[in-house]
């Protein structure tokens, strides 16, 4: 074969007979294995023509050390794990998962305000109490505010305004964006769908949290890093706001002792929205596509870097 292409996340992504018989026709054979740290990404990616990541970091010393590195694939949509600007073409899957996140986003907003997971633990400890559990909120008339406003918020939009939700949205390249100081003020909902970069990383900590009122509710499927979660832990437990309800995480796996774990106003769910058999599919045969593109030498579809 005249091609060798490096999958640093096997596990996470296991290559089908489709991957390998696509790569096949383009004369490339495939090596993948797991990397947890740099040195493990260089011992795989150093001869690598194509590489394709998943949760791996690759940082600009490990891509400084790929020596005929024709592209960088991330089988995902979010590439904050790869240093874009280190001087390889790389490439994402952007748009394989919209309904999936835009569904889990609606999911735990409905799941943290209408006090069902509080519901479930009460009943299976054989409490009976239908008319004194925390009672839930109606959703129809209440504001949902949309930090970033790409396709999968426009998508949350949707489905909440079919459940008589009002939707205002703050995205800098909007041009009906609302200031975020006073989305973070007049709404009952925030939900953060924006990429992790040096401008979003932290940009809700405790300042921003205070702004919101204190019956809001925090909702986050896009990037952990976004929120300082040492703030958002205080302003739980301050009762800065009434809940929160998270599917990523500072750190994940998240730590077993995290004070999120113990809360009963907060539902969590492991970093899972995108994860359909559909989306999943989808995404791991475009992510060999671009694969392909770059080994044929055509242009990548999905180039994030210039």
């Amino acid at each position: 074969m005249k091609y060798r292409v490096a999958l640093t996340n096997p596990k996470q992504h296991p290559p089908d007979d489709f991957a390998r018989r696509l790569l096949a026709e383009c004369g490339a054979t495939l090596e993948a294995r797991d990397c947890t740290n740099r040195d493990e990404v260089i011992a795989l990616c150093a001869d690598a023509d194509v590489v394709l990541v998943g949760a791996a970091k690759v940082d600009a010393q490990a891509i400084c050390s790929m020596k005929h590195c024709q592209a960088i694939v991330r089988i995902g949509t979010g590439y904050d794990n790869i240093d874009i600007e280190a001087g390889v073409p790389v490439a994402n899957v952007p748009e394989f998962c919209t309904d999936e996140v835009a569904d889990h986003t609606m999911t735990l907003l409905l799941a943290l305000e209408r006090k069902l997971i509080a519901g479930d633990k009460l009943l299976r400890a054989g409490t009976w109490d239908q008319f004194h559990l925390m009672p839930a909120r109606s959703l129809r008339g209440k504001t949902l505010g949309l930090v970033g406003f790409g396709k999968i918020a426009q998508a949350v939009a949707r489905r909440a305004e079919a459940f008589g939700i009002k939707v205002i949205h703050f995205d800098p390249l909007s041009k009906s964006s609302t200031d975020l100081n006073e989305l973070l003020a007049t709404v009952d909902f925030v939900s953060l769908h924006v990429p992790l970069t040096k401008k979003t990383r932290g940009m809700v900590g405790l300042a921003q949290l205070q702004k919101m009122k204190s019956s809001s509710v925090l909702i986050n499927c896009a990037r952990g890093e976004i929120v300082v979660e040492a703030d958002l832990i205080r302003a739980l437990k301050d009762g800065v706001i009434a809940g929160a309800a998270l599917d990523v995480f500072e750190t994940e796996p998240i730590a077993a002792g995290n004070p999120l774990l113990t809360m009963s106003n907060v539902v969590l769910s492991p970093h899972c929205a995108a994860h359909t058999v559909e989306a999943l599919t989808s995404l791991r045969r475009q992510a060999y596509e671009e694969a392909a593109r770059a080994l044929r030498g055509e242009p990548l579809r999905n180039r994030v870097n210039p």
